[in-house]
């Protein structure tokens, strides 16, 4: 097989998860995976689409980066705007979704154009074969994503389309591992001989920061592929999920709720700090102190050293909070900490040999 990767972060195209992706160091074994969900990075942007994600995609360091145009998207009146016009534009139609893919011709060596089945979206059928017919003679590799929802009739289309050269990503969308339909999907895939990725968004989407006990476990995140992704029934190559943070229903806004959810690779489980004030500063007042002050803290120095150090970005973002250099009244700001944190953490421990 052409790969050896073993980690799949799932990205957004949003300004912080942009600002994470053009800074971490993703070496040989991690592959991002960015789902493109509007056509520029900033609204104000002046610059042409193909010269914007041209750089983008330079400015990454990575062997390979995937570039999804996600189907799964159900629009509504809390979306961002510039979301459905995106979906509307380009998600929802055949040709122009291979036609966006032009925009990355210049860097094909480096990217992987990732298909998924139109079926659900506009009911169309064979658009797998479709798609991957006009991609492949401009693209080295092709990604297939397939979804529980709609399963039985793609992966009969994939079956005659997918290469050993390729990359089948099995999106099993929520953390459960008691979905019997899931265990016999993950069979019928064990039998592909292309390279296999496991993708479950970890963070339940219904988490909200007003709802986090305060120094607890997020008893609704379950980062259980990390350790399964290769046992049976799963039996995949690799394992993604949203990099730290919860896939999210892209809304447009929303009011101030400090919060904030970090990851321990000690015990694999998700921690939350919030502050029953409504207020920007409580971030530095009351959330950096009590996670600086928590058992995470002393866990991660006696496991290894090397999960706090300072190719650890977001953990050096805490520092500056700490000592007063950043003021930190962002709550993108700690999206991007828990982000780069748990980032810097699975590169460890693939490094460590704990993931292997």
């Amino acid at each position: 097989m052409p790969y050896n990767f073993l980690y799949m972060p799932t990205f957004r195209a949003r300004q912080q998860e942009l600002i994470v992706l053009k800074s971490f160091d993703f070496g040989d074994k991690i592959f991002p995976m960015i789902e493109i969900i509007k056509e520029k990075d900033r609204l104000d942007n002046n610059k042409d689409i193909n010269v914007i994600w041209e750089g983008i995609i330079n400015s990454i360091t990575a062997t390979k980066v995937l570039i999804d145009l996600p189907t799964y998207l159900k629009r509504s009146n809390a979306m961002s705007k510039e979301v459905i016009k995106f979906d509307m534009k380009y998600l929802s139609n055949l040709y122009n979704r291979t036609s966006f893919f032009n925009n990355f011709l210049n860097c094909k060596e480096k990217v992987i154009p990732v298909i998924s089945s139109l079926l659900l979206k506009t009911g169309e059928s064979n658009t797998l074969k479709s798609q991957a017919d006009i991609l492949r003679p401009n693209f080295t590799n092709l990604a297939f994503r397939l979804f529980v929802n709609g399963f039985d009739e793609d992966i009969k289309e994939i079956k005659n389309i997918i290469t050993a050269d390729d990359i089948l990503i099995y999106d099993y969308d929520t953390p459960s591992t008691s979905n019997v339909l899931k265990k016999i999907q993950s069979l019928e895939i064990s039998k592909l001989t292309c390279y296999k990725v496991a993708l479950c968004s970890a963070i339940n989407k219904d988490v909200q920061n007003k709802g986090l006990i305060h120094g607890a476990v997020v008893t609704e995140a379950d980062n259980f592929l990390k350790d399964t992704f290769k046992s049976s029934p799963l039996n995949m190559n690799a394992f993604g999920d949203y990099a730290g943070i919860k896939k999210d229903e892209l809304s447009s806004g929303g009011t101030i709720s400090p919060g904030f959810v970090i990851y321990n690779p000690v015990d694999n489980l998700y921690y939350g700090f919030n502050s029953e004030l409504k207020e920007l500063s409580e971030f530095k007042n009351t959330i950096i102190p009590a996670f600086l002050n928590s058992d995470i803290i002393s866990q991660m120095n006696n496991n290894n050293s090397n999960f706090l150090n300072t190719d650890n970005l977001g953990w050096s973002i805490i520092q500056k909070i700490n000592t007063g250099e950043d003021n930190g009244k962002s709550q993108a700001k700690f999206k991007r900490i828990s982000i780069e944190h748990y980032l810097h953490c699975i590169k460890q421990l693939i490094i460590s040999g704990n993931i292997n």
